[in-house]
């Protein structure tokens, strides 16, 4: 069964590379824009930020938040990303969507990198590899992953219909659910190191990360 669908994604790729290509190019654009919004903003805006961020880590100092809170939270946000995704690509209404969702994804993680290391400096690079980059090596891989196999999907599927070919959907639409539910397993993984390792880290470092 894993060597099937091993098959399955390989040839995917292989078969699809234009549209994997296109959802990193979306996803790379987004980091783009989310690390030039960091240098756009003013100095005081900025100044914010840090002051939020500073307040952050004294309350993590100070008070214990539940692991399990920050793990349901995590997955909660990655299912619904993921089931958004999914529902979108049943219509191929669902593809710019889907490639807003990617770029969105990939702003939120170039302006929180460039915020990071733009405010707290070489602190805020040591704060990325320590809170931000563990789960992310699983979260980013898969979600280009389930945005590519969703366009990927819609556009079969569009193609299908405008030249009357029969196909099962039914059939379809279970293998399609079943490779999406795996790589939403894997997101759990790194819902579990968010939620588990991340914070340990954090904790350990608060003190030395508040800007004086």
């Amino acid at each position: 069964m894993k060597r099937r669908y091993e098959d399955v994604i390989s040839k995917s790729i292989h078969e699809n590379i234009g549209i994997y290509f296109t959802v990193i190019l979306f996803f790379t654009i987004g980091i783009a824009a989310g690390a030039f919004t960091i240098k756009a903003l003013d100095y005081n805006k900025k100044q914010d930020l840090v002051i939020y961020l500073n307040n952050f880590f004294q309350v993590l100092n100070n008070q214990n938040i539940p692991n399990s809170q920050i793990f349901y939270q995590s997955l909660k946000n990655n299912f619904q990303t993921v089931f958004f995704i999914w529902l979108l690509s049943i219509t191929i209404i669902g593809v710019p969507v889907t490639l807003f969702i990617t770029t969105f994804r990939g702003f939120i993680v170039g302006f929180t990198i460039a915020f990071l290391i733009d405010g707290l400096g070489w602190k805020g690079l040591l704060f990325m590899f320590i809170a931000i980059l563990p789960q992310n090596i699983l979260y980013i891989p898969c979600l280009l992953i389930i945005s590519a196999l969703s366009l990927i999907f819609s556009l079969q599927t569009f193609r299908a219909k405008i030249k009357s070919v029969p196909v099962s959907v039914k059939s379809s639409i279970l293998s399609y659910t079943a490779i999406i539910v795996i790589f939403f397993i894997i997101m759990c993984i790194g819902s579990v190191i968010e939620a588990y390792i991340s914070p340990i880290l954090i904790k350990s470092l608060s003190t030395y990360m508040i800007v004086q």
